[in-house]
């Protein structure tokens, strides 16, 4: 059985994970429009302040208080990678994840790096796209809604996808540039 139907190409869900799982909101408005949307459709949502996220240990509390992970969570990106699959996000709706502020996050300890070269923002999200990938597969909807200030943000490659701006915010003139 399809997990989208004829005539969902322009919803919130289908686009976000259509688009990788990850999609970014300069406009607050327009996130609080989307949250709404998907509250309506049964969606659970997570709302995640990253103003909050100081430090890595920061960060793994905060989603481990938000998703209810469990206790022997190791608090690191492979712990994360390993439990984010395991929350429960319902047949019918899905669950989205909303982290504000995310530019704060980017700009500040998440934008150290792993010898790879790559920060520590972009492994979050790349972890969250997978996980919308994972759960797809399985029928279940879960997305990750990221607020940014910065009219810039930009991550290429998550989960094979890059995170895109909304459908309103797409063209730069609509995120003053």
């Amino acid at each position: 059985m399809a997990i989208f139907g004829l005539g969902d190409e322009n919803a919130v869900d289908y686009v976000a994970i259509r688009d990788g799982g990850v999609t970014i909101y300069r406009n607050l408005e327009y996130l609080e429009e989307d949250v709404q949307w998907l509250q309506n459709r049964n969606y659970r949502i997570y709302k995640v302040d990253c103003a909050t996220w100081v430090s890595d240990k920061a960060l793994h509390e905060s989603l481990k208080g938000a998703l209810s992970f469990p206790d022997y969570y190791g608090k690191n990106f492979d712990a994360l990678n390993d439990v984010v699959t395991d929350i429960e996000v319902p047949d019918d709706g899905g669950v989205a994840l909303v982290l504000t502020s995310y530019d704060l996050y980017a700009s500040g300890p998440g934008a150290s790096l792993v010898g790879s070269g790559i920060s520590h923002s972009w492994i979050v999200l790349d972890i969250l796209s997978h996980a919308s990938h994972s759960f797809i597969l399985n029928g279940r909807r879960f997305l990750t809604l990221i607020q940014s200030s910065d009219p810039r943000m930009h991550y290429e490659n998550l989960g094979g996808h890059a995170a895109l701006w909304n459908r309103r915010e797409w063209l730069h003139k609509n995120r003053g540039l």
